[in-house]
């Protein structure tokens, strides 16, 4: 018996089955693994509103160099 001769057909399907599958693995991982996250994606279609808390800088103090005067001090 010999083997079978693969067809170029064949090589495609296997292509098309591999990009499929793939897209697949990543919109399962993308719906289902990031449900816990902060912007988890919904297909609803409301805007969901995100409130952003920043952090105020902090105030500099002038450093005082060997023989300066501060201002007002």
């Amino acid at each position: 018996m010999r083997g079978r001769i693969p067809r170029p057909g064949d090589r495609a399907i296997g292509v098309v089955l591999g990009i499929v599958l793939g897209l697949v693995v990543i919109i399962l991982f993308l719906f289902l693994g990031s449900r816990s996250t902060i912007d988890a994606p919904s297909l609803s279609g409301q805007a969901t509103q995100t409130q952003t808390q920043t952090v105020p800088a902090p105030q500099k103090t002038p450093k005082k160099l060997p023989g300066e005067k501060l201002p007002g001090g």
